[in-house]
């Protein structure tokens, strides 16, 4: 990849469900950056239609809320065949890798942050553990975005 690649960065989470609005924070410090070549995108929920905006995208981050996790995880996302399909009303980070390759033939480079969260009840702020987390994840995500960047 080189400093001309596009990188989408989506945050994803229901605002109004307190810790469930970590992808959103995030996207917001993201932005606050003024990265060029990177946009970033807040969605409620991954549903099938983003897949043809994300299609112009050299590189895709999904941070998410994660439930269950002590640290913050960052990985690439791999096409896992035997992966159980989702119902019509929850789409993941897997389902749309498998659906941009099966239908559109592009392997898309899409990484998932998962970061963890304690607070899902009604509420619009973080816990304090929320943003904790979210600064390491945002830290994780800037180091990917360099190496996104850097000219080959």
């Amino acid at each position: 990849m080189n400093s001309s690649n596009k990188i989408a960065v989506i945050g994803v989470g229901n605002t109004l469900r307190n810790d469930d609005g970590i992808g959103a924070y995030i996207c917001s410090q993201i932005d606050a950056l003024h990265l060029q070549h990177v946009t970033t995108i807040i969605v409620q929920q991954l549903q099938v239609e983003i897949i043809e905006e994300l299609l112009c995208y050299d590189a895709v981050i999904i941070a998410d809320a994660s439930v269950g996790k002590n640290e913050v995880e960052f990985n690439l996302l791999m096409h896992d065949e035997t992966q159980a399909a989702s119902s019509s009303h929850h789409t993941n980070a897997n389902m749309l890798y498998a659906l941009a390759e099966k239908m559109y033939h592009k392997k898309m480079l899409i990484y998932l942050c998962a970061v963890p969260a304690e607070n899902f009840e009604m509420g619009e702020t973080l816990s304090q553990q929320a943003i904790i987390n979210a600064k390491k994840a945002i830290n994780l995500i800037q180091m990917q975005l360099k190496l996104l960047t850097i000219d080959n």
